[in-house]
């Protein structure tokens, strides 16, 4: 894990769990950083622990620390994001807890808060977009703006992309949000 990295230009945080989702999250959130001069935070939480003494789990719960299972969608991450930004502008944590309560107080102090869906991004007017819990939460508690990135949108925007004569250009902010389907509440 990196270290602390904060910059004038905010933080932005980022929620990491492995999936395609998340790593789709982790891109948008590099190329908002990069415009807005912002650094990324990725947090990782382990659903491991703690345990409750009545769960029926074992009374000794691994450690934070000890869970290898959150490392390497940490070092996946952190990989995605040194394709756009220097060193200095990432920071990750491995925390323990509810994802949902974690990235809630992670949103405190940042100017972002960006999470990956599996769901799709398009619905119809008027309609409730299908998000999991820990979106749906994150949505309803955090402390600054939380844009949900969605795969299927992300898909869209690499072909669109790659079919562009102009390919590698960048977008604004809450305009690129637009156009690839993320949800920016």
């Amino acid at each position: 894990m990196t270290g602390n990295a904060e910059r004038a230009g905010g933080r932005i945080v980022v929620g990491v769990d492995g999936t395609a989702a998340s790593l789709a999250a982790v891109r948008w959130a590099a190329q908002e950083a990069l415009l807005r001069q912002a650094s990324v935070h990725l947090v990782f939480v382990s659903r491991r622990y703690p345990r409750a003494s009545y769960s029926g789990a074992p009374e000794v719960s691994p450690s934070v620390e000890d869970d290898a299972g959150g490392l390497a969608p940490l070092a996946a991450a952190e990989l995605e994001v040194g394709r756009t930004l220097p060193p200095d502008r990432l920071s990750s944590e491995l925390a323990g807890g509810s994802p949902d309560k974690v990235l809630i107080d992670r949103s405190a102090d940042a100017e972002l808060l960006v999470l990956g869906t599996a769901y799709p991004a398009t619905q119809l007017p008027g309609e409730v977009p299908a998000v999991g819990s820990t979106v749906r939460a994150c949505l309803h508690g955090a402390a600054c703006p939380v844009v949900v990135v969605s795969t299927s949108a992300e898909l869209a925007r690499q072909r669109a992309h790659d079919a562009s004569p102009v390919a590698g250009r960048a977008k604004g902010g809450g305009a690129e949000a637009a156009a690839s389907g993320a949800d920016v509440s």
